[in-house]
């Protein structure tokens, strides 16, 4: 399958599955969007996991840059955090920005355990 078909059919599943959480996990005004940070933490853990795996190329772009593309979303951690602020729920936001900025270190817990189970 062509790289891009690839990408593309992982992060229609991606976002497909984003959304699915989102409404679950509904949000109010001015409250913190949990579903936003439970899919950036998910999302950076599993790609974290995938760092270290030996998959084929096409597997990898379905995967990684598709379907875990799809389902994180830095656009929307950006307009939520604007729509925080403008309803001038300062520590919703500050608590919202603060759990978002762990997708980091949970993408690398992924990939020590991967590291660990893979070596």
């Amino acid at each position: 399958m062509h790289p891009v078909a690839l990408v593309g059919l992982g992060g229609a599943i991606g976002s497909i599955f984003r959304w699915a959480v989102a409404e679950a996990m509904p949000t109010g005004s001015g409250e913190v969007p949990w579903a936003t940070i439970a899919v950036n933490l998910l999302g950076a853990f599993l790609l974290g996991l995938l760092m270290s795996t030996t998959l084929q190329a096409d597997t990898l772009l379905f995967l990684g840059t598709g379907l875990l593309g799809g389902f994180t979303t830095m656009s929307t951690f950006g307009v939520e955090t604007v729509n925080l602020l403008r309803d001038e729920s300062t520590m919703a936001a500050s608590v919202y920005i603060a759990l978002n900025l762990l997708a980091p270190i949970t993408a690398w817990l992924g990939w020590q355990l991967s590291e660990a189970f893979l070596t």
